[in-house]
């Protein structure tokens, strides 16, 4: 294992869109590209939230619903390797490849945030078998341990991706803090694992752009108010805690947030507001 990389707070160099609505494209500051694949855009309602009280919803979801999203995202390296990060549920996640000139079996690496179906739905085509026919898939320790166990409910899909990639599957450790895995496609990617949405949620940095996974669901009510929880979560009150630390770690650091779940175009960046919350502030299309 590689020793940790330093944090460094990084500047924007550039970002842009491809026509398609569904299509976002970053360069990082060494270079790499980031393009966002959307896997569709909605809204949610607040049946799944946790304690967010009648005046919050009232501020925040004024006519009851919330934007949603799922996201996943292509990382072309400045070697010229593709990594993906997730797949969705894979609805678009081939016609978007499609769109940009790439095709499943040019995948190199694919790095899971966690096992639920809108983050690994397009590893396995409709006959159960690898949709991806080279590509190393990277899961962390404890969530490829949790999802291997059959005795624990919703594990049928993981297992199932465990078993049909088999020796492709990679793992890496419970890191605390972010560390380099090890992916000689893309020696820049760190990962963190915090448990909370799921027992082994991971999140992964590249330069200056954070895939935080499932960090929030509903950012028009999770940013301003970050104690709310959701039913999705594992365990809320480690979600919580992660959240909280994660958001602060943005802020401190100035990274450009890449999330599963934030409205199109999925990246953005943070501020304080001046109270106990934060403004997330799109990038510009």
């Amino acid at each position: 294992m590689k020793k940790p990389l330093t944090l460094l707070t990084a500047s924007l160099l550039a970002a842009s869109t491809f026509a398609q609505t569904n299509i976002f494209s970053y360069k990082t500051r060494n270079y790499h590209e980031v393009i966002v694949l959307s896997d569709g855009q909605g809204t949610g309602d607040k049946s799944i939230l946790i304690d967010a009280t009648p005046k919050i919803l009232a501020e925040t979801m004024p006519d009851g619903t919330y934007p949603r999203a799922t996201n996943a995202f292509l990382i072309r390296t400045n070697m010229g390797k593709l990594v993906l990060i997730d797949t969705g549920m894979g609805e678009e996640l081939f016609k978007n490849l499609n769109k940009i000139d790439v095709t499943p079996d040019m995948i190199d690496v694919i790095c899971i945030t966690h096992a639920h179906r809108d983050h690994v739905g397009a590893l396995l085509n409709a006959e159960g078998k690898p949709a991806f026919s080279k590509a190393k898939i990277y899961f962390s320790q404890p969530e490829y341990n949790f999802y291997s166990n059959a005795a624990n409910k919703g594990t049928e899909q993981a297992r199932a991706i465990f078993k049909a990639y088999g020796d492709r599957i990679t793992t890496f450790p419970a890191f605390n803090a972010f560390e380099a895995i090890g992916i000689p496609e893309l020696d820049d990617l760190q990962a963190m694992v915090e448990p909370g949405h799921t027992p082994g949620h991971a999140m992964f940095l590249l330069d200056e752009v954070f895939f935080w996974g499932d960090l929030a669901h509903a950012m028009a009510v999770q940013m301003p108010y970050p104690t709310i929880s959701v039913t999705y979560d594992y365990n809320n009150k480690q979600a919580i805690e992660a959240r909280l630390s994660m958001l602060q770690f943005v802020l401190n650091n100035s990274r450009v947030i890449a999330g599963a779940h934030i409205p199109f175009p999925g990246m953005g960046k943070l501020s304080s507001d001046g109270k106990y919350g934060y403004i997330f502030t799109p990038e510009a299309q």
